[in-house]
């Protein structure tokens, strides 16, 4: 998530321009025109970069990196330790060993990171059919902030969302809700039931994602058990061991392989974005786009018209 908001600046001005330039280059150059008061209009960047098409995959991208990085760390400790073992006493191990159990965790929350994520993808698709469902059962409310209000309700409802998400999802939320306080009954008791219907599918993706994670434990034990078997029985196989430039080599070739198709992800839904966010500039007459707006209030929020684009 870090990673794709590191050049959120860069992008931010780039938008800017580039809003600027849709704006100029379509107006009629030989028509003289008086100065006008530039317009100005604002995006939730976050919001924007998490509602795009791509953005699941993108995140799996950066889940397999960090655990392929946790897995090189360990596996780097695991070759230090087998070019040392020669000359290590058994009190020396206690320390060596002390650190392949951090990068064993480290590697085991990477993994079930990646698992929870898979089920998490899973309970949307079963929440969205759900509300499919819903839509054809219950009346729909004509009030178009009262569906926002039960999408809201819904995914805080029903999705493990980060700390992040849910901040800026309620934050929408209790917006909405103060201008629809006559249908917060009504949403309020859809959102009950779908979200009683889905109670059985987290119940089940919560067994799944810990039966993985003591799977994943139980097998980096072994790993970790296996490994002082050697140390303590095999020494002379310690010797047996590429070159430290070769083993270097193949994993920065694996490391680099995936961040580069990670990174490509992140560039192709950047690039989206700010065609996207062009385009709305200049269907609306728009100057300037920021993401992080401090005016008096003048600037319109963009945030949903870009979004909608995305789709």
């Amino acid at each position: 998530m870090k990673r794709i908001y590191a050049a959120a600046g860069a992008v931010v001005i780039f938008v800017c321009l580039l809003a600027g330039w849709w704006f100029f280059s379509h107006r009629n150059p030989s028509a003289p025109a008086a100065a006008a008061t530039p317009v100005y209009a604002y995006a939730d960047l976050e919001h924007v970069v998490m509602s795009h098409p791509r953005y699941s995959e993108y995140h799996r991208l950066e889940l397999e990196y960090n655990a392929m990085v946790a897995q090189y760390q360990f596996e780097q400790w695991n070759y230090s330790r087998k070019a040392q073992a020669e000359g290590l006493s058994m009190q020396q191990f206690a320390a060596v060993d002390a650190v392949g159990t951090a990068a064993l965790n480290q590697e085991l929350q990477a993994k079930v990171a990646i698992k929870q994520d898979e089920l998490n993808n899973r309970l949307k698709q079963q929440y969205d059919a759900l509300v499919e469902e819903k839509k054809k059962t219950t009346p729909v409310i004509s009030d178009a902030d009262a569906l926002k209000i039960v999408n809201l309700q819904l995914k805080l409802k029903t999705l493990d969302l980060s700390k992040e998400e849910r901040a800026a999802t309620e934050e929408q939320l209790q917006a909405l809700l103060r201008g629809s306080n006559a249908d917060v009954r009504v949403t309020g008791s859809t959102a009950d039931e779908i979200a009683a219907a889905m109670a059985p599918y987290k119940a089940q993706a919560k067994k799944e994602l810990e039966d993985y994670a003591q799977q994943v434990k139980t097998d980096l034990e072994g790993r970790k058990l296996q490994s002082q078997a050697a140390f303590q029985q095999q020494i002379g196989t310690l010797k047996d061991r590429p070159e430290p430039a070769v083993w270097n080599k193949e994993w920065k070739d694996k490391l680099d392989a995936k961040e580069k198709e990670m990174n490509d992800v992140k560039e192709a839904i950047m690039a989206d974005i700010r065609d996207k966010a062009a385009a709305v500039a200049q269907e609306q007459g728009i100057d300037m786009i920021f993401s992080d707006y401090e005016g008096v209030g003048t600037a319109a929020d963009v945030t949903d018209d870009i979004i909608a684009k995305l789709a």
